[in-house]
């Protein structure tokens, strides 16, 4: 388990073309980007799946660090989850 606070430009440097698992974060008011969040995991669009049916009721929130990827149903141009 991961656990560091980074902006969400650091995670996507850090950890490109990979989905996060991000715990208390911090949105812009108007908008739903996030400014920064607690890096709990990182994983690949195979991972993204089980992991958030084993994480279910933890308030975490899964987003993609580019804006394409496959997201368990299919080659998306946008991805974003909050569970």
């Amino acid at each position: 388990m991961i656990n560091e606070r980074l902006t969400w430009e650091q995670i996507v440097e850090k950890y490109p073309d990979k989905w996060v698992a991000l715990s208390n974060v911090k949105t812009d008011g108007e908008h739903p980007d996030i400014l920064e969040g607690d890096v709990v995991a990182v994983l690949s669009d195979d991972e993204i799946e089980d992991y958030e049916l084993s994480h279910i009721g933890q308030g975490l929130q899964y987003q993609r660090t580019t804006e394409s990827g496959w997201n368990g149903i299919f080659y998306a141009d946008f991805s974003i989850k909050a569970v």
